[in-house]
């Protein structure tokens, strides 16, 4: 059965795929009056307008998919409603925004003005890194306004934590976007190594050159070729070989003899602020892999690919092992070659027909799809030009 509608899913050409509105009204819980110039966008796509004065608002050319309805104005609490878009037009219920209670404060920075500057200045920095990454394209982005960022961090852990008051706006002239991304959280741990973030986004395209605007389209399918978007999509169609990927179940166990990361970061930071060097001991242990592990065999897409009872939704895992290792390979550019892991925390994750899985925080990412941040991220709603198979 599985491979059926993958099979049907394959000879569907993707100009067929209807283009769908979305049409609401904005009103205030409080007095029942329509509000204007609500923002109202699909998160991490480019789907977005304004409420007009009569509390109306009109999304057009949206894909099928399962998205996060975002609404936004000034005075009022945001509000999120997931809607899956299944081939018609949507009409959505009144939405009633809430009056915001409270607003975030500046999270205080103990000392002196100067040393507060320096360390908000250290933490925009350690944010930028995290936030951005550290490809290529996160060196042709910037933040235009981090004066909306707000930081808790903890000295002995070096934990941050991170929301913003208002949406970040972050330039990319790598792939021609401007996003506009409202930070709810972002945590980064260094000592375990965990970093996440969450928040809504609205991407808009950039005006540009016709040079300018031609490289940012092969940048863009650059960036698509080889990401977790791509594969799943590939796994949609049964087309993941030729989309460059080969999957297979991993086999991993913890290294023998290797002291866990807390406390060998914890070391690691000690005596790099004490000593004038880390003992040998300690060095030897920061550079020890992590895993003794090893590949098995190679998997079929109905390994690990499942329907739910939910349309356009999938179910993606693998229980035998719960951890998948992910090869690229351009087919074009035998050098454009990585590996991603996957390391699954439940027995399944899942993710709609964009390719976007909508349970993040049941898998662990690593390797090469670990690198990939908001510099390299894509909306969900992107296609490869017209004639571009990769």
């Amino acid at each position: 059965m599985l491979k059926l509608l993958l099979l049907l899913l394959f000879f569907i050409p993707s100009a067929l795929q209807a283009q769908i509105t979305i049409t609401g009204k904005v009103i205030s819980v409080t007095d029942k009056k329509p509000v204007a110039n609500a923002s109202i966008f699909l998160s991490n796509s480019k789907v977005g307008n304004m409420s007009l004065k009569d509390g109306s608002f009109t999304l057009s050319n949206v894909k099928n998919g399962q998205y996060d309805l975002v609404v936004t104005c000034i005075g009022f609490e945001p509000l999120h409603q997931t809607i899956s878009v299944r081939g018609n037009d949507i009409q959505l219920p009144t939405i009633a925004l809430k009056d915001k209670t409270s607003l975030l404060g500046e999270v205080k920075i103990n000392g002196g003005k100067r040393k507060r500057d320096y360390k908000r200045e250290r933490y925009i920095r350690i944010f930028t890194r995290e936030f951005l990454g550290r490809t290529k394209n996160a060196a042709e982005c910037k933040i235009l306004n981090p004066d909306v960022l707000q930081f808790e961090y903890d000295e002995p852990t070096d934990r941050m934590h991170a929301t913003s008051t208002d949406f970040l706006v972050i330039e990319n002239k790598a792939l021609g976007y401007r996003i506009k991304y409202l930070l709810v959280s972002f945590e980064f741990d260094p000592i375990n190594g965990t970093m996440y973030y969450t928040g809504p986004s609205v991407f808009e395209p950039m005006e540009g050159t016709t040079e300018q605007e031609d490289n940012w389209v092969n940048r863009r399918v650059n960036a698509y070729n080889g990401s977790m978007m791509s594969f799943l999509r590939a796994c949609l169609v049964s087309n993941v070989s030729g989309a460059g990927f080969k999957v297979f179940e991993l086999f991993r166990t913890p290294t023998i003899g290797r002291e866990p990361d807390s406390l060998i970061n914890a070391k690691v930071k000690f005596y790099s602020k004490h000593t004038a060097g880390i003992p040998q001991y300690w060095s030897k242990q920061s550079n020890m892999p992590k895993f003794d592990q090893y590949p098995g065999k190679v998997l079929k897409t109905n390994d690990y690919l499942n329907l739910t009872d939910e349309k356009g939704i999938y179910a993606f895992g693998y229980t035998p092992t719960l951890h998948l290792m992910i090869n690229y390979k351009h087919e074009q550019n035998g050098s454009n070659y990585h590996t991603s892991f996957i390391t699954f925390l439940d027995k399944y994750t899942y993710f709609d027909s964009n390719g976007v899985i909508s349970t993040p925080l049941k898998t662990v990412v690593e390797g090469y799809w670990q690198t990939l941040r908001i510099a390299d991220q894509l909306p969900v709603d992107y296609e490869l030009p017209n004639g571009r198979t990769r």
